[in-house]
């Protein structure tokens, strides 16, 4: 008789948790969407802008960046905290007298609860300012 009690608790025990599990709610994940999509860089103000994902510019705060200036002889690394290029590399990019691809690379922008987010990499070309070759002369 000792026997068929325990086994007849150890069903009613195991049926018990079976069934309050199932009364459990499930965990529902909700994924953020993020409202900001990309950067783009602003070759009137030399600095860079965040795009929401209607397309709309926005004045999120720019935390990090690494942009590469490649030319095809060398490779130059800078490393960027802000929205606005430092002078730094205003002044590499202002000596350069042939076009060179600027990659803005591992940028960390804040969003609107500033939290810390990675937004996509992207390329931009550099095309510095046509100098006079020659000097006209003047009869």
């Amino acid at each position: 008789m000792g026997f068929r009690l325990t086994l007849i608790v150890f069903f009613l025990i195991f049926f018990y948790n079976k069934i309050s599990l199932a009364q459990e709610p499930q965990i529902i994940r909700v994924k953020k969407e993020l409202n900001l999509k990309k950067v783009v860089f602003d070759n009137s103000e030399f600095r860079l802008m965040v795009i929401d994902r209607f397309g709309n510019p926005r004045e999120n705060k720019i935390a990090s960046y690494q942009l590469d200036i490649k030319m095809p002889n060398e490779t130059k690394i800078f490393f960027g905290f802000g929205n606005n290029l430092s002078q730094e590399m205003l002044n590499y990019l202002y000596k350069l007298d042939k076009a060179a691809n600027m990659f803005f690379i591992k940028i960390m922008v804040y969003d609107e609860d500033e939290h810390l987010i990675n937004l996509p990499d992207f390329r931009e070309e550099w095309v510095p300012a046509l100098k006079k070759s020659k000097k006209i002369k003047s009869k």
